[in-house]
């Protein structure tokens, strides 16, 4: 109960000339970042069983169950190999184009997940919202837990269509959980940011697909940094789901990787989205249930 503030004003009831009081419970307004995370993980129980019904349900009365989580990625990296590697022939700093492009989309495609199911999360779940009380900032947080899942089984795929083509990981694959961990942190701060703003107003989670669409090509998904011109690389200095992606890379394929530069852009961006989501969520947090 430390994220709650418990008042009982008294009622006056003018027909019967008795009062009563009644118990109001509503989030507490002076939690700080440390008692948000305490939260979290005091309840990590709830977010973990919350997320496997999630995966649950997605497959449930599915005929091939979790393969179509690898059957999007390997249908889209055949497609792009097809326009992008045979017809436009664009260079992949010396890897095997299929095995360049699945690595970006299987990232990409987890983080706008994340970004996009915990964007609209509080909306789904508003039947629990207004009925059971818990830390609402486990709910942006579960897409992010079964996605993994769903990255999980694809990035074997991965490593299958790699040892087809003879690429051996390099020593630094040791870095990929710690880069799934970043890049469900960094979708879990703007679900943090969206989620309530979508629970009053509903268009975000109308524009949000379209801009996530948009926002796959202007990260080097399909195409190395280094095929953008040199007077334009900045850009992608400051796109940190730009710098995961040439790192999921250079960690799994010996591309190079980012500079340190992009590294802190990258460190600086996650702590920035997710202290001002955190910020964002818990003052609309007490206007949700009346406005969703």
């Amino acid at each position: 109960m430390d994220d709650l503030a418990i008042s009982t004003p008294p009622i006056s009831a003018s027909s019967t000339g008795n009062s009563r009081s009644r118990i109001v419970i509503r989030p507490r307004s002076d939690t700080t970042l440390f008692d948000s995370v305490r939260d979290l993980w005091s309840n990590r129980d709830i977010a973990w069983t919350l997320a496997l019904r999630e995966i649950q349900i997605r497959y449930k009365q599915t005929l091939v169950g979790v393969a179509w989580a690898v059957m999007q990625p390997l249908v889209t990296t055949v497609i792009f190999t097809l326009v992008f590697g045979v017809l436009a022939k664009i260079p992949t700093d010396g890897a095997p184009y299929p095995v360049f492009v699945l690595m970006g989309l299987l990232f990409w495609q987890y983080f706008s997940k994340v970004v996009v199911e915990s964007s609209g999360s509080l909306v789904k779940n508003e039947g629990i919202i207004t009925k059971v009380f818990f830390p609402r900032l486990i709910l942006p947080l579960v897409p992010a837990l079964s996605a993994a899942v769903d990255l999980g089984v694809s990035l074997v795929i991965l490593l299958v269509l790699m040892l087809i083509y003879g690429i051996v990981p390099t020593p630094y694959v040791f870095l990929l959980p710690l880069l799934m961990a970043f890049a469900g942190l960094l979708g879990y701060g703007i679900g943090l940011l969206l989620s309530p703003v979508n629970a009053i107003y509903r268009d975000v989670g109308i524009a949000l697909p379209f801009f996530v669409q948009i926002g796959m090509y202007v990260t080097p998904v399909i195409y190395p940094v280094s095929f953008v011109p040199q007077h334009w690389q900045w850009v992608f200095l400051l796109n940190p789901v730009a710098t995961l992606l040439d790192t999921a890379r250079a960690a799994l394929l010996g591309t190079p990787f980012p500079s340190l530069a992009a590294f802190g852009t990258l460190i600086a961006w996650i702590a920035l989205i997710f202290a001002f989501g955190l910020r964002t969520f818990r003052k609309l947090e007490p206007t949700i249930v009346d406005r969703i």
